[in-house]
């Protein structure tokens, strides 16, 4: 799903990179069970800070962002000149990778966002190795209940119908065929609520 001028904005300015980098990185690095990643996949990398950090911090031998919005491949291409990152536009439910391809997918706020979610979560799985993390940062439905959520729920152009709240997340995580490993929320700015966390894959049987 495409972001509509408001979030667009949202996303792409300093003070969301800024939090990025000293808030919200800092969280999950310390929910990474595994130091060792050596092909990273970020889904929804908007304009490339998630990817610059990723590669900063762990330095892996393969680094590709994904993104659905050709808006913000391009931008990411413009900002980060990385010759270790790729920028590809793609997809999240239909990745077009083979399986076990990576040691680990990182998400920066971009399930909600998918309509289909169930689906993406069970890409992310088959290109995961056995043992391989999802680490996520990101909201759900409950997130729009109260305030300011109600604010943002009347500005932002998400898939309410299709939302899930954080137990039915964490649930079909379950089902999926992950593991969580640590899970946290967190209300950067006091704006609205996210929540955080590392899943290891399951043995694919």
């Amino acid at each position: 799903m495409q972001l509509n001028i408001i979030e667009f904005c949202l996303m792409n300015n300093n003070v969301r990179r800024f939090i990025q980098e000293y808030y919200e990185f800092e969280i999950l690095k310390k929910m990474i069970v595994s130091k060792q990643l050596h092909s990273v996949l970020e889904i929804g990398c908007g304009s490339g800070n998630g990817a610059r950090l990723i590669n900063k911090h762990f330095k892996p031998e393969k680094m590709i962002g994904i993104d659905f919005d050709e808006r913000m491949i391009k931008r990411a291409k413009q900002r980060i000149s990385d010759p270790n990152i790729v920028f590809q536009r793609m997809d999240a439910a239909k990745l077009q990778f083979g399986d076990n391809s990576f040691d680990a997918v990182f998400d920066f706020g971009i399930i909600h966002h998918i309509p289909d979610w169930k689906t993406c979560i069970s890409e992310i799985k088959r290109v995961l190795k056995n043992g391989g993390e999802l680490i996520i940062e990101d909201l759900s439905l409950n997130s729009f209940e109260n305030f300011p959520g109600v604010v943002w729920k009347s500005l932002l152009a998400h898939p309410y119908e299709q939302m899930f709240t954080m137990d039915e997340f964490l649930e079909y995580l379950k089902e999926a065929g992950f593991i969580i490993n640590s899970f946290k929320k967190f209300n950067p700015l006091k704006m609205i609520n996210f929540f955080s966390l590392s899943a290891s894959s399951l043995e694919k049987k």
